[in-house]
């Protein structure tokens, strides 16, 4: 299968981290989209079509390349990588489209037969029907080398190929002027290659669902919320399917431009069709971004239940992200994440999951349209189970080019 290196995905991430939102991909957690109220919505200004090229070429060294765990052999490697990308914009009086597209030629210095072309896409388009009323619909497909790229939630980090393709599409409605509403449906695919690590417990399938995001504007600071999630979930060519459940209250306050933060709590439905096991649980989502005049920070925390591709396919996920970027000076930079996941399986036959990443980097604007970087990346998870501890660190630096382009 065509894979894309989870070692550029690193340095990737140590740039971006300062602007991924906290939903992990194939809808692992549940965080709803905000409602968008009727200024927002009409707020869609032309720009006509604009083409941006990017080439990114790094070169990093990695501790534990095949991803082993405690007690056996992890051998290290230098990768470089060479990574061309492209993004079109469309910018419309009533709507806007935006098409990705990246791939990544890796060589590996001593254990070149996991040399790769790596790849990965990405489609979003948004129609103003009325003033109150958009439609949207949105794609992404990425084929990895490791289930540690995906970080697929309950899923054990291995080099194993995983293939990932999550759709979502919807109506934005702008009730009134303090009243807001999103509905949309999701549909998320997972597939997994054979191999030798956990090649009986691994298990692909597929997911769909609807999701609506309620919002009420109290005042300029103050908005009521009410979310709700279902997804149905089938493993194993339908031998095995679950049902999910997420609903959930709260509010959000902006104390100022600079500070804001908001909270939720709700409750959690699993239930198992096959086996007839049904379980409710508590749903607690908290985030905070703090601006300051050079400075960002983002705190972001969700538990609730969440469909998995591991062993029964039901788990409790909790998990606590925190994003910081600072502009050192003018042209001096740092971009710094820290992640942690906690899977607790709904059967007690079923092993736990801890995980964390690191991120940190540090980059130097040597013109627009050219920076350079210098990273780090760690990443640590832990299994119940013996030899169940998995390290891994990655470091490096790497030219960024870019040169948007208006096309008329």
């Amino acid at each position: 299968m065509i894979r894309l290196s989870l070692a550029w995905f690193g340095a990737l991430a140590a740039i971006l981290c300062a602007a991924v939102s906290p939903a992990a991909a194939q809808g692992s957690t549940y965080a709803p989209a905000p409602a968008t109220d009727s200024s927002q919505l009409s707020q869609v200004q032309t720009g006509g079509w604009t083409l941006t090229p990017t080439m990114i070429v790094s070169s990093s060294w990695d501790d534990n390349v095949l991803i082993r765990g405690e007690g056996d052999e992890a051998p290290g490697d230098l990768v470089n990588i060479v990574n061309p990308r492209v993004q079109v914009d469309f910018k419309g009086r009533r709507g806007q489209l935006t098409g990705t597209y990246d791939g990544a030629f890796l060589l590996y210095h001593d254990l070149n037969t996991l040399n790769s072309y790596d790849q990965r896409g990405s489609f979003l388009g948004r129609r103003l029907i009325t003033p109150r009323v958009a439609l949207f619909v949105q794609n992404s497909f990425a084929s990895a080398p490791t289930t540690e790229l995906a970080q697929l939630v309950g899923v054990p980090y291995t080099r194993t190929g995983s293939e990932l393709d999550d759709l979502h599409s919807g109506v934005e409605w702008a009730l009134s002027k303090r009243n807001s509403l999103n509905a949309s449906y999701h549909f998320s695919w997972v597939n997994f290659d054979e191999g030798p690590d956990f090649s009986t417990s691994l298990r692909g399938g597929h997911s769909h669902g609807g999701l609506v995001a309620f919002r009420r504007r109290l005042t300029a600071r103050a908005t009521l919320t009410a979310d709700y999630d279902l997804t149905h979930s089938l493993v194993e060519g339908g031998s095995q399917s679950f049902d999910v459940t997420n609903s959930a209250g709260g509010v959000e306050y902006k104390f100022s431009d600079l500070f804001q933060i908001s909270g939720a709590v709700g409750v959690a439905r699993l239930f198992i069709g096959n086996l007839g096991l049904a379980r409710t649980g508590p749903v607690y989502r908290a985030g905070l971004t703090r601006r300051f005049q050079t400075a960002q920070l983002d705190v972001i925390y969700n538990r609730s239940f969440v469909p998995s591709y591991w062993f029964y396919g039901t788990t409790q996920n909790e998990e606590l992200i925190t994003r910081f970027h600072i502009s050192l000076s003018r042209r001096w930079f740092s971009n710094s994440s820290v992640a942690w996941r906690n899977n607790d399986p709904l059967t007690l036959a079923d092993p736990s999951l801890r995980s964390w990443w690191t991120d940190t980097s540090v980059g130097y604007d040597v013109r627009p349209s050219v920076r350079l970087e210098a990273f780090y990346a760690w990443t640590q998870q832990t299994i119940d189970r013996p030899g169940g501890l998995m390290n891994r660190n990655r470091f490096g630096f790497q030219v960024i080019t870019v040169k948007p382009v208006r096309i008329r």
